[in-house]
């Protein structure tokens, strides 16, 4: 994602482009399993596997572009919220877990005192879903971009017990068999998530999300 993001309209166009090609695969591969042909097991079981890489690539790609989005501002990082702090103190602050030299200590001060007037400058791809979209990992997620939002507490428990239970054992190994109508649950379930998703970033970043209160 070398790309600058330096506009909502940018950003929004990012997400659009990414979602319309995953949404393309989705339904296509829905559409097949829809035929029912002799095949119908096979394209349940790797369309279930497909859904969720769709789900966890769309909510990584989203977040990343957010912090993208946010870092080409340039606004002082003392200005935004302490999450985008912590992304630029992450390696520093790994290191004083490994240690108990005070030298490394200040090092972690000095660098806060670089960065703290400093603009919010974040290169790197800073999130990842560790290849396990639970719930609690998405919350997380948003939490470490600053934002709020219950989407995926409304749909935890089918995300935990339906769609990585299901992704889980396919992926496993396990001659496991998906049912047609729990695949077209989640199918319908997944598309809703990450248009929801592509709204809460793009409405954060019109809203200036990432910026601290003004009484902070």
């Amino acid at each position: 994602m070398a790309a600058k993001i330096e506009t909502v309209e940018e950003l929004e166009t990012k997400l659009q482009e990414d979602l319309a090609w995953r949404k393309k695969e989705m339904l296509s591969i829905k559409m097949m399993a829809d035929k029912g042909d002799a095949n119908e097991s096979i394209l349940l079981r790797s369309g279930i596997t497909m859904l969720c890489a769709h789900f966890e690539g769309f909510v990584k790609f989203a977040s990343n572009c957010y912090v993208k989005y946010v870092s080409a501002q340039k606004i002082n990082t003392r200005l935004l919220k302490d999450n985008f702090m912590a992304y630029s103190l992450t390696n520093a602050i790994k290191k004083c877990s490994n240690t108990e030299k005070i030298s490394v200590y200040q090092k972690v001060i000095d660098k806060v005192r670089g960065i703290y007037d400093a603009p919010f400058c974040e290169k790197r791809d800073v999130i990842s879903t560790h290849s396990n979209p639970s719930s609690t990992e998405l919350k997380e997620i948003v939490a470490s971009i600053g934002l709020e939002t219950d989407i995926f507490d409304l749909k935890a428990n089918y995300i935990d017990s339906n769609l990585l239970n299901n992704r889980h054992k396919v992926v496993h190994g396990e001659r496991y068999p998906i049912d047609k109508e729990d695949f077209r649950k989640t199918f319908e379930v997944i598309m809703e998530l990450i248009e929801q998703y592509e709204g809460l970033i793009v409405q954060a970043a019109d809203e200036k999300k990432f910026m601290k209160e003004s009484n902070d």
